[in-house]
């Protein structure tokens, strides 16, 4: 018998507010995995949105720079980065459009393919719940998986199956680096080093 096939999909953006003043990271990879369980991953794609360079002032550069190394860093784990333009306002805020759109329509470009079983959806958003339904419509599964802060009702409702990410962080966090040798020393022989 084959494996079911998926594919998982996250809304960048909906997992930044759902982590908004946490002091934790995701680690991707073990999500990925901790999402896939036993079934057979087409692919996981995450979704995301950058300003031009030229849109950026001097004092968001740092920003920019970590945020395109961290995207950087998902493409070599083998996720699937698809990303927007942030449109720049006229009072210099920026507006994220289309990445939704993005990914409804790569959800159902891949329904429609039969490039998966059942597919992931890594947001609260209640955007996707048309999507959601179409997608089921031909014979798929969507399972939501989302965090509290961001989740909506009306599409965990509606979704095969849903999960709260809060309730199993202990799976996909980034741990904190290891202390370095001093730390170790210091705290098994209860001393400070002099330095």
């Amino acid at each position: 018998m084959e494996k079911e096939k998926i594919v998982i999909f996250i809304d960048g953006s909906n997992v930044f507010h759902g982590l908004r003043n946490e002091t934790f990271k995701v680690d991707y990879l073990k999500l990925v995995e901790f999402l896939k369980k036993d079934r057979y991953l087409v692919r996981a794609y995450f979704y995301s949105a950058l300003p031009s360079e030229r849109d950026v002032d001097k004092q968001s550069k740092e920003g920019f720079s970590k945020q395109k190394k961290f995207l950087e860093d998902l493409s070599f784990m083998g996720i699937k980065v698809k990303l927007a333009r942030l449109r720049k306002l006229p009072d210099g805020n920026f507006l994220e459009k289309e990445v939704d759109i993005m990914l409804a329509t790569d959800m159902l470009s891949l329904a429609y393919k039969n490039a998966y079983d059942t597919c992931v959806l890594v947001s609260g958003d209640s955007d996707f719940s048309y999507t959601v339904e179409v997608i089921q419509s031909l014979g798929k599964r969507v399972e939501n998986a989302t965090f509290k802060k961001t989740s909506s009702y009306s599409l965990r409702k509606l979704c095969d199956e849903f999960l709260y990410l809060d309730d199993h962080l202990d799976k996909f966090i980034l741990k904190p680096k290891e202390s370095n040798i001093w730390d170790k020393i210091k705290n098994v022989f209860k001393i400070n080093p002099v330095i």
